[in-house]
């Protein structure tokens, strides 16, 4: 008897093993043939700055079906890749219902500047999914790809180079640098006269930008270029945003503090109390590499309390003084260029609230103002 139940106990375990070693029947997805048989309507392109916003390619293909029901909804998306690297696709471009999908110079070669050098050829893959949109029933997409050569530009270089031509014939060149890379927006600031100018990316004359209309640019690979006209004389600042939602060229009297960028807040009216140059009492600069002029401090006021901003290490450094005697920030936005205390008055600002507040200081010397507002 224990022999058979020993004997049974084995063919349990064989039976158990022989089971395991069996392979899992997995859930697989149907898989369908491609219907749309996606098509570029160039083979290669070299992409072109000066044509930025006009087309560069148009992809099309034909309409895929639903294999549950002809009443289901196909929608598409859109990706591109370099072919050799499948893993660096694009964002997906949902088109809905279209389908085809034209993309500009500019789009193709924001998405090239990713994969290649500018000036090199890399080969591109184009890729269409469709979905399928039933109630009831997942249908795994369609994929449709194509492949076309795409050679882009560099979108920005890293500096621009100012041409000047003054009244009397001279000419000189200023350089102009970006506050951050990758932005596509240059700066300078030196002193100014009457002059015509316009700007070239290189040390070359071309390309270059001049003038369009007013402030806007235009972009120039070969012949005439149109100089801009600046009357005014002194220090100003240049600034160039060369990105297509601006496209312009603005010279402006921004206000140059004593020491660039040290600015600060103190006063028993704010958090900071009566200490100088404090890093917890700094305004930092606040409207980006397009608008370096506004600096802003969040932090918690006192109804009642006074305040000031100091520009240099101590009390007896120049600072921005209330406009009169216990200004009311929230109220009086007035801002008056900044002085040493014995040039009228040790002047504070007083609020009349209490919280957490954001102060802002445009410092545009034509419309110097304040704001005052609650924090988020």
């Amino acid at each position: 008897m224990k022999y058979f139940s020993y004997l049974f106990s084995m063919m349990c375990v064989a039976l158990a093993v022989t089971s395991c070693n069996e392979d899992p029947e997995l859930f697989k997805l149907e898989s369908y043939p491609d219907e749309m048989h996606i098509r570029s309507s160039v083979e290669s392109i070299v992409l072109n700055k000066g044509i930025e916003n006009q087309d560069a390619v148009t992809f099309t293909w034909d309409a895929a079906t639903s294999p549950i029901s002809p009443q289901d909804v196909v929608t598409y998306k859109v990706c591109l890749y370099p072919s050799a690297m499948k893993d660096s696709k694009s964002d997906y471009i949902d088109v809905g219902t279209q389908t085809s999908l034209t993309l500009t110079h500019n789009q193709l070669n924001s998405m090239v500047a990713k994969w290649a050098l500018p000036g090199n050829p890399v080969k591109v893959t184009a890729q269409v999914l469709s979905n399928v949109n039933n109630e009831t029933k997942y249908v795994k997409p369609e994929v449709s790809t194509v492949e076309l050569v795409v050679t882009g530009y560099e979108k920005y270089p890293q500096n621009l180079y100012m041409v000047i031509t003054t009244d009397d014939g001279s000419v000189s060149t200023q350089k102009l640098e970006q506050r951050q890379l990758g932005t596509g927006i240059y700066e300078v600031s030196f002193n100014m006269v009457p002059c015509n100018y316009h700007f070239t990316t290189t040390a070359e004359p071309y390309p270059a930008y001049g003038m369009a209309d007013g402030t806007q640019m235009e972009y120039v690979v070969e012949g005439n270029v149109r100089e801009f006209r600046n009357e005014s004389s002194g220090l100003r600042t240049v600034i160039v945003d060369t990105n297509s939602e601006y496209n312009d060229c603005r010279v402006l009297n921004i206000v140059q503090l004593p020491t660039p960028g040290l600015i600060w807040i103190c006063g028993n009216g704010c958090s900071v109390g009566w200490n100088t140059n404090t890093s917890s009492g700094r305004l930092e600069m606040v409207g980006s590499a397009r608008e370096p002029y506004y600096y802003a401090w969040t932090g918690d006021f006192t109804a009642g309390g006074e305040f000031k901003i100091g520009l240099g290490n101590g009390w007896g450094d120049q600072f921005f003084y209330a406009p009169v005697e216990n200004a009311d920030p929230l109220s009086d936005h007035r801002l008056l260029m900044y002085r040493f205390q014995d040039d009228g008055g040790d002047l504070k600002w007083v609020p009349t609230v209490s919280g957490r507040y954001t102060l802002t200081l445009c410092l545009l010397a034509d419309d110097m103002w304040t704001k005052f507002e609650p924090a988020n």
